[in-house]
């Protein structure tokens, strides 16, 4: 990983804000974001675009993207898009394209105040808070999945997504060195029992608990944008609603934070298309598949990294618990059917 050095990141600010003069106040890396590195600053501005202090998020890609990745530079530029729809993203600022700051590409954005710490069983949420953000959520994840998307930005998401899910899936389960027998048995099941092809929507790819901001028991923001693409609806709602992502909150359907039947009525409120709902099992099987390989992948990134990182390696680990789930989803599943 490489160093992000004040003195650099305050001559860039300056020269991009215009501003006179910029001082570092503080400079924090962030916990999380395994496929990105991602730092919190604070920064005085005199004079510029943003006179006074400001809280800023840093966003650099790291050595070893994951392969679904849309890149920096995409990410930027759909932020943008985003945010003129009024969709709860941070304010993106400036791209360091050339990778002037950390040595990879990067972009400066504003910071939302918020918390993405995981909302579990023993949160501070009575029932009403929680039916209050779940509606929230609901509301906004309708939002983008009713967006029409210009063709200048329908380019961005169409590079490598012209196979099937379930076929990148395999593409993926290829490029490990070791085989996964019961990854791919789950992955000819779900060929199998593919549904019927649904209108497609623009899909956040890691719609889930620990992506969204929080403040004063409300919904604030939607960050790491990094695997959006041309999909499903509800690939996201499968995403959001799998087990894995409750945080032992099973009891709470939507994400662990509170009712399905709140989060479809707020969905369908804002966006009036159909969407199957009898088809969510199926993509919550999907969820728990494309889950189980990343946590493969970010595990084989602890081993081949030469500074290790322990997030990684405690993933890594998660792959073989999420297995064993994929086989009772599919069990139960299989018992409903007959």
């Amino acid at each position: 990983m490489h160093e992000l050095k004040a003195e650099t990141l305050a001559n860039w600010l300056t020269q991009k804000t215009n501003a006179k003069k910029t001082e570092i106040k503080s400079i924090s890396q962030l916990n999380g974001g395994a496929s990105k590195y991602t730092w919190e600053i604070t920064a005085y501005f005199e004079g510029g675009l943003f006179e006074g202090t400001s809280r800023l998020i840093l966003r650099s890609q790291s050595d070893t993207p994951l392969l679904p990745s849309i890149g920096i530079d995409c990410e930027f530029r759909l932020l943008k898009f985003l945010k003129s729809k009024k969709i709860k993203v941070p304010r993106p600022i400036h791209l360091d394209r050339c990778g002037l700051l950390t040595g990879n590409p990067a972009f400066i954005m504003q910071k939302i105040i918020g918390s993405s710490k995981f909302i579990r069983a023993d949160s501070r949420l009575n029932i009403l808070d929680r039916k209050r953000l779940t509606r929230d959520i609901g509301q906004q994840l309708g939002k983008l999945h009713k967006l029409k998307i210009p063709s200048d930005h329908l380019r961005l998401f169409k590079k490598g997504r012209e196979q099937s899910l379930i076929d990148r899936l395999y593409n993926q389960l290829d490029l490990l060195p070791y085989s996964l027998p019961v990854i791919e048995w789950a992955l000819r099941w779900l060929e199998k029992n593919r549904p019927v092809e649904q209108n497609q929507s623009l899909c956040h790819g890691d719609f889930r608990n620990g992506n969204l901001l929080v403040h004063r028991k409300r919904l604030t923001g939607i960050i790491d944008w990094e695997f959006t693409h041309i999909g499903n609806p509800l690939e996201d709602i499968g995403w959001l609603c799998a087990r894995c992502w409750r945080f032992g909150n099973d009891k709470e359907e939507a994400g662990g934070i509170g009712q399905l039947s709140d989060f479809i009525e707020s969905y369908e409120t804002t966006n009036p298309q159909k969407v199957n709902w009898l088809e969510l099992p199926y993509w919550k099987i999907v969820a728990t598949v494309q889950w189980a390989l990343i946590a493969h992948r970010q595990g084989l990134r602890d081993s081949w990294n030469s500074k290790r990182k322990l997030e990684l390696a405690l993933t890594g680990f998660k792959g073989v618990q999420l297995e064993h789930e994929i086989l009772k989803l599919i069990k139960n599943h299989e018992r409903l059917k007959i």
